[in-house]
């Protein structure tokens, strides 16, 4: 069928034109967005590649969820005031797989020796939904010996062959540093990849808690819930609760996920993000089912109580702040729980100032530990 297709485009000059343009285009561009986006990402053509050393920062966030979006924003960070010396390629995921015009083959002939490979962090070591440890298994078998850092992860896996191929891939490599960012995680990742070293590491926004004070009369609750698949309450119980916490205090609803104009919300990633800090230091109390709604929380000096999802991702999260921010951190075993601690926190006074600690003591800390998993 391929075959047939490409001989009527080579005898009809009308139509081979175009689509010689359009593929050589593609070769020229190092990222492609997926289904030609009209929104930018970052584009780096392989004649501006110059003989640096490269960071290879791969799976960029390119929806409209705010806490990956936010992952992005620390991550560039980063990398910045790491690597500040390396040229920096950022690839989505759809431009190496789910895609007809995958890079894979231009990332293996341009990676170098002493490149350095940064996976995006967050829920993508699974098999719930979309293609990142897809890509992940891709770009390891593209390159074997590659230095790889995979950024802080939740792992989770309904199907045993899908679990066990992606931990035959991942041992493949040498080189690479797995970071787990909840305990639950982490032992699946000591007993899925023997071959690498795994280390117990914090979600990489938790580096913006304590850099930042809201001064703001605050008034009120938010709930900061989820509408996907991964919600353990009905969207009945939660109003209900809403419904409870409305006898004593304003109640509002939101997301971290944005049904807004994608193209901008990515465009505008770091204001978006601020912004919604923002809005979450208006308000007395969060309760919240996303684990970045916590975390946005604690950046916004708010108190937050946080109820539970379909796994463990949220609820073991919040094991980071024990000990750190324990007059911030409430975990609830049910929406009573939650009624309750909420009516307890309400009137209670904060001083809504909290201290930095994830940057210096984990993350100013990884390039270290890094070099010396590739030594």
């Amino acid at each position: 069928m391929l075959k047939k297709l490409k001989i009527k485009i080579k005898e009809n000059k009308l139509l081979s034109f175009p689509v010689v343009f359009i593929y050589r285009l593609l070769k020229k561009i190092y990222i492609i967005p997926h289904e030609i986006r009209l929104y930018k990402t970052t584009k780096i053509r392989l004649e501006n590649l110059d003989e640096r050393k490269k960071v290879f920062y791969i799976g960029i966030p390119a929806h409209a969820n705010l806490g990956d979006l936010a992952q992005g924003v620390c991550i560039r960070r980063w990398i910045k005031r790491h690597y500040p010396e390396r040229q920096l390629i950022e690839i989505e995921t759809n431009a190496l797989v789910n895609t007809h015009f995958s890079l894979l083959k231009m990332l293996k002939a341009t990676y170098s020796d002493g490149d350095i490979i940064i996976f995006q962090s967050g829920y993508t070591t699974t098999d719930l939904g979309g293609f990142a440890d897809e890509m992940h298994c891709q770009v390891i078998k593209a390159l074997p010996d590659a230095k790889i850092l995979m950024m802080p992860q939740t792992i989770f896996f309904e199907r045993e062959n899908r679990r066990k191929r992606t931990a035959q891939i991942y041992n493949s490599n040498p080189n690479m540093l797995f970071l787990a960012r909840d305990k639950v995680s982490y032992e699946m990742a000591l007993s899925m990849f023997p071959d690498l070293t795994v280390m117990l590491y914090p979600d990489i926004v938790t580096t913006l808690i304590g850099t930042k004070f809201y001064a703001n009369d605050r008034d009120g609750i938010l709930f900061c819930c989820r509408d996907d698949s991964e919600k353990f309450y009905s969207d009945a119980e939660i109003n209900n609760l809403m419904e409870q916490c409305s006898a004593y205090a304003q109640v509002q609803r939101t997301d971290t996920t944005k049904n807004v104009d994608c193209k901008n919300i990515i465009k505008n990633a770091s204001d978006y993000i601020l912004a919604e800090i923002e809005q979450f230091s208006h308000y007395k109390v969060i309760i919240t089912d996303r684990y970045h709604g916590t975390i946005f929380s604690l950046i916004a000096g708010t108190p937050v109580i946080i109820i539970k999802t379909t796994d463990h991702k949220v609820t073991t999260g919040a094991e980071w702040f024990k000990g750190i921010y324990d007059d911030y951190v409430y975990v609830s075993e049910s929406l009573d729980e939650a009624a309750a601690l909420a009516r307890q926190i309400y009137n209670r006074e904060f001083s809504h100032r909290l201290p930095a600690y994830f940057e210096a003591e984990y993350y100013d800390k990884l390039p270290d530990v890094f070099k010396k998993n590739n030594c």
